[in-house]
């Protein structure tokens, strides 16, 4: 009997150090449950934000469309409505074809083009660089050389785009436009006059195209000073002038 005693506290003891480890690992796993189902993260602020959508756009022009697209649905659950974020995520998840018309005509990268620049020229948004890439087999969409050739998608804006740059590439240089005078009210001087404001229109348009937004503005306003009238001139500075006075308050 003296014997057994031993035996049996010893068996006690085994039994409720088991018991302990088993309601130590039910209140770890308590712990834990709530972190599983926890509610969701709170919004981001307009400087993280930012961040995140610059580091999307960082990935893609890097060729890497698997983690901006990581980076840009986790910025939609925070700006669900975001139109950049979505075009940009379209340009990744789409089919070519639901982006882009197969019709194509080409171009030549210049010195400072880059395909965020030509996308702006040519499809309206420099955001578009990401499908322009995928529809010319770019990897690397932030790696183009000049001189290399480029297919741009026949859409009604890029075709307008390119006759607006070609018109603009057969007008004379800017030495040899005369300097405006006050219009004559002769058949022969208002032919003139209408010549030159056209060509100071498609000068305008050529620098508009290229950023240059003063040179624009002023070429506008010689057209302007000769034919007051001219609806695309004041349209299209009114658009620059907006345009801006937009940059002006970013750099702020």
């Amino acid at each position: 009997m003296s014997n057994g005693t031993p035996t049996r506290w010893l068996r006690l003891a085994a039994i409720v150090v088991f018991a302990s480890s088993l309601a130590a690992c039910s209140t770890i796993r308590n712990t834990l449950q709530p972190a599983a189902s926890s509610s969701p993260p709170a919004p981001m602020d307009a400087t993280a934000r930012a961040a995140l959508l610059q580091h999307a756009l960082d990935l893609l022009q890097s060729g890497n469309a698997k983690d901006a697209d990581v980076a840009l649905h986790a910025y939609l659950r925070d700006v669900p409505d975001s139109k950049a974020a979505l075009y940009l995520v379209a340009q990744i998840e789409k089919p070519l074809s639901d982006l882009f018309p197969s019709d194509s005509f080409t171009i030549k990268l210049s010195r400072n083009d880059s395909l965020s620049s030509l996308a702006k020229t040519y499809l309206g948004d420099s955001l578009s660089f990401y499908g322009l890439a995928r529809y010319n087999d770019i990897p690397v969409p932030g790696k183009v050389s000049e001189g290399q050739t480029l297919r741009i998608p026949k859409t009604t804006e890029s075709l307008q785009a390119l006759a607006r740059i070609t018109a603009a590439a057969a007008a004379p240089p800017a030495s040899s436009i005369p300097s405006v005078s006050t219009p004559s009210k002769s058949a022969k001087s208002a032919d003139t006059s209408r010549k030159l404001a056209d060509l100071y229109y498609e000068r305008g348009l050529v620098a508009f195209q290229h950023q240059d937004l003063n040179t624009a503005i002023a070429d506008w306003d010689k057209v302007l000073a000769i034919d007051p009238n001219h609806k695309d001139a004041q349209l299209s500075r009114a658009q620059a002038i907006r345009l801006k006075n937009n940059l002006a308050k970013l750099r702020k």
